[in-house]
């Protein structure tokens, strides 16, 4: 898999992402809520948030990178250029700041869905990259 550096707009997205999970996190909500935040980047340069929705219900959960993405289009955007996640470090987690996460394959499918060529800016090896949204599934028929 290709991986490129950052740009200090790639930067900006963690950051922004970091921003979001800190002010939106939830200790009393289901343990621990919104702990994933998400920041896409779209064509036109304009930044959209995103952050985990748990519910009793697991499979009524939701991802931050869907919500990012479902804001965007809300707004009327539809070309999007680069997406980054973050994760709030819990007491059951072995983190101890907020880190750069890759997406979960249900979001890495979903975001090839909205654009093989989106940027998603991943860990690698100590370091953040970023990698084309379709090289992260190795094998898709479809």
């Amino acid at each position: 898999m290709e991986t490129r550096s950052l740009s200090s707009a790639d930067r900006d997205l963690i950051d922004r992402a970091s921003e979001t999970v800190a002010d939106c996190v939830d200790h009393e909500k289901f343990g621990g809520a919104h702990i994933v935040a998400s920041t896409l980047r779209t064509a036109s340069g304009a930044m959209y948030d995103g952050v985990s929705v748990p519910a009793s219900i697991g499979r009524a959960s939701g991802c931050g990178e869907p919500v990012a993405i479902g804001s965007a289009i809300a707004d009327g955007e539809d070309e999007f250029d680069a997406i980054a996640a973050v994760s709030y470090p819990m007491p059951e987690h072995d983190a101890e700041e907020i880190q750069l996460i890759p997406p979960c394959g249900v979001c890495r499918e979903m975001i090839v869905d909205y654009g093989e060529d989106i940027d998603v800016i991943i860990p690698r090896e100590g370091d953040a990259v970023k990698v084309r949204a379709e090289d992260l599934l190795p094998v898709r028929p479809w």
